[in-house]
């Protein structure tokens, strides 16, 4: 005979489980290959477009929304370049970034910064990421830039093993 978890037994059980953040992030580039930066407001190192996936919202989904509310622009949705793990990084936890295709945006193209979140935003060439990005997100994108270049997908994992 089956034995099932009562209701209250199953939502107990269900909030042991751990939890993870998942953010998706675009990487965007213009005609000279140079990346798409901006410029919170809320802390000191630069970011690329993108954000948090909100609840019930797919990775592919919620990066190109934040594309959308971030910099103003509407980007055909990009293949899957990285998948990046974040475990025990302390106050922040576990977490998943996933980054997408953001393709390459004509010059001259606006950008229209958020100003709720951001101060503004910079084209970079990609020798000179460690310049304005945390060393993780610098290597995430550097591996991104490379998955574009051979069709593949990398993953890559940061923390303790």
């Amino acid at each position: 005979m089956t034995s099932y978890l009562s209701e209250p037994e199953l939502l107990r059980f269900i909030s042991s489980l751990p939890t993870r953040r998942l953010a998706a992030e675009a990487l965007i580039r213009d005609p000279d290959g140079r990346v798409l930066l901006v410029e919170p407001n809320y802390k000191s190192d630069w970011t690329v477009p993108g954000g948090t996936v909100e609840a019930g919202e797919d990775p592919r989904t919620g990066c190109f929304r934040e594309v959308v509310e971030e910099v103003g622009l509407h980007l055909p949705e990009g293949r899957l370049l990285v998948i990046h793990h974040g475990v025990s990084q302390g106050v922040w936890g576990d977490s998943v970034s996933f980054v997408y295709d953001g393709g390459v945006v004509p010059a001259g193209t606006p950008i229209t910064v958020q100003e709720e979140e951001l101060l503004s935003h910079r084209w970079t060439a990609p020798e000179e990421l460690d310049r304005y990005l945390r060393p993780a997100l610098a290597h995430r994108l550097r591996q991104g830039l490379a998955a574009l270049a051979d069709g593949t997908v990398a993953e890559l994992v940061d923390g303790p093993r």
